[in-house]
């Protein structure tokens, strides 16, 4: 790399992409290794709100449904675990990837952004987890109210996790605004102007990420709305402070 100009040619490219993949998979496989012992514990976690929901009905039952079904259920949950928790160091390798494509950025918006962007993932999982998750359960359930039952613990724990991880990649949508218009690709009159299909996409998108019901959807379609507003505001602050 040319200290002068800051250029990279495009094999120095691959290779800090090389570099920075094996890092964060060494973290994955650290934090999942790690998680492993305490899958029992996070399974409960995770299970702590359908729990409530599922004593409510009558003749329901969590239970699993083949004999490998415990097995893949504690490795889902240790790999999962794994990337939640090497969220930052995740986005620290991003960030550095990306950063001589968005110019000369300082130490201290360079962490502000980096703690904005963990914020935000946790922010899209305490929303999944403390609200979708249990009023889109409660909903499909009620359906079954006087009939038996059986729900797979395997597929209620899937749902949870890529539901989490999903959303808490939608909440991400300020951070890409701001690195979209820091290149040049977005302004904040151009994302104005597309308000009305930014709107019509995330009832799209929410109707991929949750469950098949329609509550659920506008449960999850309008923090997306609020989120684009917020991506407005974003790219028109950073343009009035260039």
């Amino acid at each position: 790399m040319s200290k002068k100009n800051n250029y990279m040619t495009f094999w120095e490219h691959l290779d800090e992409l090389r570099k920075r993949i094996i890092y964060s998979l060494l973290s994955i496989l650290t934090f999942s290794l790690t998680a492993y012992f305490w899958s029992e514990n996070i399974k409960f976690f995770l299970m702590s709100p359908v729990l409530e929901i599922v004593a409510k009905i009558e003749n329901s039952t969590l239970a699993y449904l083949s004999p490998q079904a415990p097995f893949m259920l504690y490795l889902s949950i240790s790999l999962f675990s794994g990337i939640f928790l090497s969220l930052p160091a995740i986005t620290y390798n991003f960030l550095k990837f990306i950063k001589p494509a968005v110019g000369k950025v300082s130490l201290t918006r360079f962490f502000s952004i980096l703690v904005s962007s963990i914020v935000f993932f946790l922010l899209g999982i305490l929303f999944t987890y403390s609200t979708l998750i249990p009023l889109s359960l409660d909903f499909l359930i009620s359906f079954a109210e006087g009939e038996e039952m059986i729900l797979s613990i395997n597929s209620i724990i899937s749902l949870i996790l890529w539901s989490c991880f999903c959303i808490g990649l939608v909440f991400q949508m300020p951070i890409i605004a701001f690195f979209l218009s820091s290149i040049g690709l977005v302004t904040s009159k151009s994302l104005s102007k597309s308000r009305r299909y930014a709107f019509l996409v995330s009832f799209v998108l929410a109707a991929f990420i949750t469950p098949p019901d329609v509550i659920s959807q506008i449960i999850l379609a309008l923090p997306i709305v609020v989120l684009y507003e917020l991506c407005i505001v974003v790219v028109k602050v950073k343009s009035k402070n260039e």
